[in-house]
């Protein structure tokens, strides 16, 4: 029995149920389900056997969970690909699942995305000058993901490229 949370023993069947229940609330990787077991002091013995276990009956799925990943960000929070392919790697997402759901995602939606997201950011920053307001956007949607090329294109074409 491992001490949890307000003390109370928690037993590998206790956490079963809890991490069914966090699954069936909102999509989970394994790699969220790893760190909760350790953080509740399970070895890593029981952490194979118990992720296992809720694989095999369907509640956390890598695959899944890297499709809704990408759909989600992509349209709600309006990330690039870079910045989702980072993500995913850092929740421990194979590299294949990666490519597999950055490919559904629609290619033709990104500079639509990376132009509505720079025009609304525009009247928001603070410029001295207009190549500080032209320096500014091209950080800012580089930190948003997309690849440097497309986030100066869509800028020059903001701006109306005097260059």
């Amino acid at each position: 029995m491992i001490k949890g949370e307000n003390h109370k023993a928690l037993t590998p069947q206790k956490a079963m149920e809890r991490l069914q229940y966090l699954c069936a609330r909102q999509e989970k990787c394994t790699h969220d389900l790893v760190q909760k077991l350790k953080q509740w002091g399970f070895a890593q013995a029981e952490i194979d056997k118990i992720v296992g276990k809720l694989s095999s009956d369907g509640y956390v799925d890598d695959n899944r969970f890297a499709r809704l990943y990408v759909r989600e960000k992509s349209r709600i929070n309006k990330w690039g690909p870079i910045k989702l392919r980072a993500m995913l790697a850092s929740k421990g997402i194979a590299k294949d699942i990666i490519d597999q759901a950055l490919n559904e995602l629609s290619y033709a939606e990104n500079p639509i995305n990376l132009f509505d997201l720079l025009n609304k950011k525009m009247p928001q920053v603070k410029a001295k000058n207009r190549f500080d307001l032209r320096n500014k956007l091209i950080r800012f949607g580089a930190s948003r993901g997309f690849a440097l090329d497309e986030v100066i294109d869509t800028v020059n074409r903001l701006l109306g490229a005097e260059e």
